[in-house]
């Protein structure tokens, strides 16, 4: 009875080798060159000794619990049909992304197709066809390329920031990209005050740690839910970050506050400002203002002691590296607080002229 041809495919290319029967040891290469290909491969997936770091899988399985969590907010806030299918659908890539590096890692470490195709219940020729190398590396790059764009989602993303009197408007001539850059100062300013590394921020976060440098570096723009869940681990208030999330999304405050609640708003804005100016002193803020703020004044404002009026308040802003423009709402929305209220604890509060 003649032996059934064996049928195999290169380790490299995936290519079919040529069929063999009979005693003697199987080919697993084209070629010496394709052996050679492999073998670097190889060597540039290892993971270098002693070095304690997350898997692709593992990063893209932290991504997958963050857009699914995204995904059950928008469900439960009646989000549309068109952007429930949108976060799904980012949900689906992501899975497909994390299949395709788990089945590229196990492979490494010696998995046979066979193994894949039983996990995965295809057939072993589907396995190998949907999983090859160059299909596997074309996908990766793709969704590593994604990434490195920053994504400014649309303003339903930020689904979180609309209780409080936050609506979807979009602000007249925002900059998201400097907002985020200003966001991104601010986190990284308060990751350096704390000393708390990357490392140990990723594992508090359940992220890798590239991903959250490029959050820090201004590379990607994170959710207002990481922003608080970063706040909190650095211990710092969130409230103190959200103008900045906000502009940074293309998202803008509705007057639908109380008083009291205005004006922490303004105080928490001009903390955030302050923070992803690296702290600078009163002094150093009144010689970057060119003397038209006081350092007295700037300590006043900065402890939440007094409301300056606009032309004082739009200065120290600037001087701060914000924009007047993103505050001049919530200044309005003090100003106007001032002339309605009757609460002593507002009304209290010294304008400088």
């Amino acid at each position: 009875m003649r032996a059934e041809p064996d049928r195999r495919t290169c380790g490299f290319c995936e290519k079919q080798l040529p069929e063999v029967s009979g005693p003697g040891r199987r080919r697993s290469y084209c070629d010496n060159g394709c052996r050679r290909q492999a073998q670097r491969r190889r060597e540039r997936e290892r993971p270098r000794i002693g070095e304690d770091r997350r898997s692709l899988g593992q990063e893209i399985a932290a991504e997958v619990h963050r857009l699914a969590g995204s995904l059950t907010e928008a469900a439960y806030a009646g989000e549309d049909l068109a952007e429930l299918v949108r976060r799904a659908r980012a949900v689906e890539n992501e899975i497909a992304c994390f299949l395709a590096a788990v089945v590229r890692e196990k492979r490494t470490r010696g998995a046979k197709w066979d193994d894949v195709a039983k996990a995965m219940n295809v057939t072993a020729e589907t396995a190998r066809s949907k999983w090859n190398s160059d299909r596997v590396r074309r996908l990766l790059d793709h969704r590593a390329a994604a990434q490195r764009a920053v994504p400014i989602p649309g303003p339903r993303v930020v689904a979180s920031l609309q209780g409080e009197g936050y609506g979807p408007t979009r602000e007249p001539g925002a900059t998201p990209g400097t907002a985020g850059r200003r966001l991104a100062a601010a986190l990284s300013q308060l990751q350096r005050e704390r000393g708390i590394s990357i490392r140990a921020l990723a594992d508090h976060t359940m992220l890798s740690p590239s991903f959250i440098s490029r959050i820090l570096s201004g590379e990607r723009l994170p959710s207002w839910d990481l922003v608080c869940h970063l706040c909190s681990v650095m211990g710092q208030e969130p409230r103190d970050l959200r103008l900045l999330c906000e502009v940074a999304h293309g998202i803008t405050q509705r007057p639908r506050q109380t008083a009291t609640e205005h004006i922490a708003s303004l105080k928490a804005a001009l903390r955030g400002l302050h923070l992803a100016a690296a702290r600078p002193t009163p002094q150093q803020i009144q010689r970057r203002s060119n003397g038209k703020v006081p350092a007295r004044v700037v300590t006043q404002v900065l402890r939440g002691e007094l409301v300056p009026e606009w032309e004082t308040l739009g200065t120290l802003v600037t001087a701060l590296g914000g924009q007047a423009a993103h505050l001049k709402p919530l200044w309005e929305a003090v100003h106007y607080s001032f002339l309605m209220t009757d609460d002593p604890s507002v009304t209290d509060l010294r304008a400088v002229p």
